[in-house]
């Protein structure tokens, strides 16, 4: 019989895996779903993928540098996302000009 022992992993680290994992995906759908909306100009969905990832990102950061990663400037990935995803930074930039 193969028994497996896990790292130590409680049921509160357990959700929050599948909650950051959760906000990873829809952040990755929102940004797909927005580009292909802004490429028939369509309105896509406003705000909230990209507010999603930054939450995310902000979340997913500690962890890591607990681990020993060197995370160089953590407030540039935690605003990234609000300006890759059309519907968010950019989108108001763009609204704001009309």
């Amino acid at each position: 019989m193969l028994r497996v022992k896990l790292g130590g992993m409680t049921g509160t680290d357990f959700l929050a895996l599948v909650l950051v994992s959760m906000g990873w995906l829809f952040f990755l759908a929102g940004l797909a779903v927005n580009y292909s909306a802004r490429r028939r100009s369509r309105p896509g969905v406003p705000l909230l993928p990209g507010l999603i990832g930054s939450v995310t990102v902000f979340f997913s950061l500690p962890p890591l540098i607990q681990r020993g990663m060197d995370v160089p400037w953590p407030w540039l990935w935690i605003l990234l996302p609000l300006v890759l995803d059309p519907g968010c930074v950019p989108g108001l930039l763009r609204r704001l000009r009309q």
